[in-house]
């Protein structure tokens, strides 16, 4: 047989594309309050503080005027864009055309970006009219990572804040909390867990939640800050989070005359987010192996 066969044989190429393992969706959107369609570079969100009621101690006395407290938080858009291009020559040596799953990926990237602008919310400064000051997450409402993992103990801490600043369920909150996989295997191995509680960290593990957990909805995410060894889990009500939208994720596929009519493949959106009320934020610091 001739050495030199090899010569004649035929390289296939793929017909398709496969998506490397990523997070294709937001998953934080659907947990925090949405403010669309916002014109400008950012949105006011009006807040009113608590009054207090006086004891009514004599007869015919004048009507109270009391002043409402007043306060401002903004949310201010940031732009978020990629793009690619395709080059049709190339679509043919290929003998498949990309363009859809361009798009797929693009849409993928904007995704995580939403979810990166809420994380950086969660524990950064909020922007407010009180002397122009940027309002910090104070520290109590943040929890020790204490050299332990993410504990039955951590958790039942933070429901106790939601508790008492009276933002958990009782007043009608939606109460959510991020973990990563290293965070439901330190649940799994923590002694204090009853046998539901176990059940309950098996959920996580395997990526099957349903319902709640000590009050809580679990969201998946390992796009919280991360140091290399401590790790920033946040727990949070949906009213105290705003995603602000000036335009959502758009995409546009078209000929680029000033490139040899190739392929242009673009993907853009205009969003920020917020951290309405401290009291409704609980920051969890946790340990975790690189």
């Amino acid at each position: 047989m001739s050495f030199q066969i090899t010569e004649a044989f035929v390289q296939q190429f793929a017909d398709n594309f496969r998506h490397v393992a990523q997070q294709m969706t937001s998953r934080l959107e659907r947990c925090v309050s949405i403010e669309p369609n916002i014109v400008g570079m950012s949105k006011s969100v009006n807040r009113l503080g608590q009054r207090t009621a006086q004891r009514r101690t004599q007869r015919h006395a004048d009507t109270p005027i009391n002043d409402q407290p007043h306060s401002t938080r903004f949310v201010d858009l940031f732009d978020w864009d990629d793009g690619d291009m395709i080059d049709d020559l190339d679509k043919v040596r290929m003998l498949v055309d990309p363009t859809s799953d361009y798009v797929k990926a693009m849409v993928a990237a904007l995704n995580r970006a939403k979810d990166d602008e809420i994380i950086a919310a969660f524990g950064g400064g909020s922007r407010s009219t009180q002397a122009g000051a940027v309002i910090q997450l104070p520290n109590t409402q943040k929890i020790a990572v204490g050299g332990t993992g993410l504990t039955k103990a951590k958790i039942i801490q933070a429901r106790k804040l939601f508790r008492k600043n009276e933002a958990d369920n009782h007043a009608g909150e939606e109460l959510f909390i991020t973990y990563t996989a290293q965070a439901a295997a330190d649940i799994l191995a923590d002694t204090t867990l009853t046998s539901a509680d176990y059940l309950a960290g098996r959920f996580l593990q395997e990526g099957d939640v349903e319902g709640k957990w000590m009050g809580f909805t679990w969201v998946p995410s390992e796009r919280t800050p991360y140091d290399g060894a401590t790790r920033r889990l946040y727990a949070w009500t949906k009213s105290g989070m705003i995603l602000g939208k000036g335009k959502d994720i758009t995409t546009k596929v078209g000929e680029d005359p000033g490139k040899g009519f190739n392929t242009r493949v673009y993907a853009k959106m205009a969003v920020g987010a917020v951290r309405v009320e401290e009291e409704k934020v609980v920051e969890i610091s946790v340990t975790e192996a690189a």
